[in-house]
């Protein structure tokens, strides 16, 4: 359930009268670009030190990488305790919580049904899955086939072909982490972006794109102040087969392609992790339901329909 890249737009810095002393640094993370731009006092900020952890936190959360831990774990059938690096115990018990708090319409362990779709690391197909192919996938999953260790840490399949998929929440997940290093350097004020999820330390304007919109062009700008943005839109990453273009945003309940008139919703939260898995597992309950499940949660969100 990958989201759209580039859903978010960094518009304007607050105080655009001190953008002469901001820096800004980037590089690739996660399949996608992270962004970091902060006051060019915080000279303690390196990027090579910012890249290195984010390319430890790859190796171990990327289901793309086959060297990866996930990768690892899920390329075994075994049904005993495999273990597994503390980070990756903790984004997937994130996932199940914002699962448990959504009718589990965020699932962690969607992988097989990701893959049967065509848009895992198994690549791209040309048409859909049968009905069969549908049934074996689902066979597969299910977050109650997931058990969770803490010490020490592992992880634990109750069936041999369970399979799980951190990309819901791990960019979110790394943005709490990349913000918490830096505040522990005293940093106070700066914007982080990873994939068109952004953090903010102080005030920053950003941006929501609209769904039919190229990338680039903005729909509407919000003041950020010490809260996080992420965005889940079913306008990218989609295919076109017998006449029909079906959406990368997968509903794990039913093993398909959400259909509903729901484009794209962005959550703001305190934290990145949470605003990026709520962000997924709302768009795929839709409308209706979505907005019953973030008016329970108390979650503050901005939805786009489509054609509106």
């Amino acid at each position: 359930m990958r989201r759209a890249l580039h859903a978010l737009l960094i518009l304007l810095l607050c105080g655009c009268s001190r953008e002469e002393r901001r820096i800004t640094l980037g590089g690739r993370t996660m399949g996608t670009a992270w962004a970091l731009r902060a006051d060019a006092y915080a000279q303690s900020i390196h990027q090579t030190d910012l890249q290195q952890k984010l390319d430890s936190w790859e190796a171990i959360l990327s289901h793309w990488r086959p060297d990866s831990d996930l990768s690892r774990f899920n390329s075994s059938t075994s049904t005993d305790w495999i273990a597994a690096p503390a980070e990756l115990i903790e984004v997937v018990e994130l996932a199940q919580q914002i699962g448990h708090d959504t009718d589990h319409a965020l699932d962690v362990t969607i992988a097989p049904i990701v893959d049967l779709w065509g848009f895992g690391a198994q690549g791209k197909r040309d048409s859909p899955p049968t009905e069969s192919e549908i049934t074996a996938a689902k066979a597969k999953c299910g977050w109650q086939h997931l058990q969770i260790r803490h010490d020490p840490p592992a992880l634990r399949k109750t069936i041999p072909d369970l399979q799980i998929n951190v990309s819901a929440v791990a960019e979110g997940w790394a943005l709490d982490k990349i913000a918490k290093q830096l505040e522990s350097k005293g940093i106070t004020n700066f914007l982080l972006e990873i994939g068109g999820e952004v953090l903010a330390r102080g005030e920053w304007r950003v941006g929501i794109q609209t769904p039919a919109a190229p990338p680039g062009e903005a729909a509407q700008a919000l003041q950020l102040k010490d809260q996080s943005l992420a965005t889940s839109g079913v306008y990218r990453q989609n295919f076109t087969a017998e006449g029909k273009q079906r959406s990368h945003i997968l509903d794990p309940r039913t093993g398909r392609p959400v259909e509903h008139e729901l484009a794209s919703v962005s959550v703001i939260h305190s934290s990145a992790a949470q605003a990026d898995g709520y962000a997924t597992a709302l768009l795929v309950l839709g409308p209706e339901q979505g907005r019953q499940i973030a008016e329970k949660l108390g979650l503050r969100v901005v939805w786009f329909e489509r054609g509106k």
